[in-house]
């Protein structure tokens, strides 16, 4: 089957393409890119066999790489299952996904490393590259098998959820890993400074009588590792950077020359500590409602609620969704992770998805399993930035593709003519309320439900194949197939 993915707004930052075109795609690969400004070139014929999809209003895309998910299979397929966490990832756009090692067992052998890849193979309906444990059980003691966990496919290593807190073990583990030229994507806390933690260490766990995550527990394993990283000149990637101290060390470092990258999760990028605080923050000391003005009132009453304005208070206090480890911060730490993302510091976006079934999160908050399921959400809560002039919508592209790709050490995925056809097409204005039943994944832990966002997923194609389609999106008509056929790729905008 052909496809040619017609009058959408082509971004390739690997290419540097920002332009509106046409796709054409033929087995499993990109076969030509026509920008609609260029009359020169000839187009191929259609013919019975091509499906023509409209994409006008629309942005045609690399295919998105997620550096960190949570898979739970094997072991915990009741709260994921790698055909659940793939449909999910094909809504939200991914068409690669790195997951993370935290299975049960552990993806600490290659005979785990190798039943993921399988599952995947036959399962799956995106890519699925497993990330190896770097201690065995990650238990932050003995090394795991590296060079054999490579061999069957992993392409980085962590302990994620756990910190390697014996410095040795960690130097030596990155040592190793820089002889295999493969990322150690580190979990950096300092868990001495977070037993029995709740949130994040500040004003509103004070007031709601939480114990505190402090920022200094994260950005002190942060600077031991990056003097690691420095001493064995090994690739160092952190994961789910939170902190404004964090991206400032990260920032030194890479200006010394050190071999660190660094990625960030949209809810980190978004929400922040008031999260926890939920509707409590509508009432003033003396019990009284804050007022809203007419313009807000009026923003929600025609639809038009903008997603810069994301309401925590549409969640109870203590909503244990909004619990997620390293936890929410503040508006301080918030602005710069934009900065640091704008500025190079990090270099990826990366959904961080990580399902828990309902028993794990319905109890006392500090007791609840931290996590978001965010595959099908991480686009439409990146865009927020867009929206709100933080972030160029080219920039958001590549920090989910090529940023994404340079911390594994590959080429991003690209537009180019003759590559895999890996791609996804986003409409970034249209608006949607995010509903936890209808999502493909099992994970329902969201802090955004109800909430409105601006921007989904239309379609996903990865290998060539239509891997998810909202709706009938791009669907022609019978009667703009044919002209499409008689008009040939170019189409007869170049008449209008």
């Amino acid at each position: 089957m052909r496809y040619l993915i017609k009058n959408g707004s082509i971004i390739d930052p690997a290419r540097r393409v920002a332009t509106v075109g046409n796709v054409l795609v033929e087995d499993g690969k990109v076969v030509q890119v026509i920008d609609l400004a260029d009359l020169t070139l000839t187009p191929e014929p259609l013919d019975e066999h091509t499906e023509v999809i409209n994409a006008r209003g629309a942005v045609i895309a690399p295919g998105f790489l997620d550096l960190h998910a949570h898979v739970r299979e094997p072991g915990e397929e009741h709260k994921e299952t790698i055909e659940t966490a793939t449909k999910a990832a094909a809504a939200g756009g991914f068409t690669t996904l790195c997951v993370m090692p935290d299975t049960r067992p552990s993806i600490d052998c290659a005979a785990v490393a190798r039943q993921v890849r399988e599952i995947a193979r036959r399962r799956g309906v995106v890519r699925i590259e497993p990330i190896g444990a770097i201690t065995l059980g990650r238990a932050g003691q003995t090394l795991t098998e590296m060079a054999e966990l490579v061999e069957a496919g992993c392409v980085g290593f962590s302990d994620e959820g756990n910190a390697v807190a014996d410095a040795a073990v960690m130097r030596n583990a990155l040592a190793y890993a820089a002889m295999l030229d493969v990322p150690i994507m580190a979990h950096c806390e300092e868990t001495r400074l977070t037993r029995g933690w709740g949130m994040h260490d500040g004003a509103v766990s004070i007031r709601l009588g939480l114990p505190g995550y402090p920022a200094a527990a994260e950005e002190a394993m942060v600077a031991r590792d990056i003097a690691l990283a420095e001493m064995t000149g090994a690739h160092l990637h952190i994961c789910h950077v939170s902190t404004a101290g964090s991206v400032a060390l990260i920032r030194a470092a890479k200006a010394r020359g050190v071999r660190v990258t660094a990625e960030v999760t949209p809810h980190h990028l978004t929400l922040t500590d008031q999260w926890v605080l939920g509707n409590l923050a509508l009432v003033r000391a003396e019990g009284k409602a804050i007022q809203r003005s007419g313009r807000d009132r009026a923003e929600d009453d025609d639809g038009l609620d903008l997603p810069s304005r994301l309401k925590p208070t549409l969640l109870p206090p203590y909503h244990t969704s909004t619990r997620v480890r390293p936890p929410l911060r503040t508006e301080h730490d918030v602005e710069a992770l934009i900065e640091g993302l704008r500025d190079g510091t990090i270099d990826a976006i990366a959904s961080d998805h990580e399902p828990q079934s309902a028993v794990d999160k319905e109890c006392e908050y500090r007791l609840a399993a931290p996590g978001i399921s965010s595959l099908e959400t991480a686009l439409g809560l990146a865009l927020t930035l867009v929206h709100r002039g933080k972030l160029d919508l080219v920039d958001l592209v590549a920090k989910f593709t090529e940023g994404p790709a340079t911390v594994l050490g590959r080429a991003p995925a690209t537009l180019r003519p003759g590559s895999p056809a890996d791609i996804v097409i986003f409409d970034p204005d249209s608006p949607w309320t995010v509903d936890p039943a209808k999502f493909f994944s099992k994970g329902r832990n969201t802090p955004l439900a109800g909430q409105r966002l601006k921007g989904q997923v239309m379609l996903t194609m990865c290998r060539g194949q239509i891997v998810f389609r909202r709706g009938n999106f791009g669907v022609a008509t019978g009667a703009l197939q044919q002209a499409s056929r008689l008009e040939g790729i170019l189409g007869s905008e170049h008449e209008e």
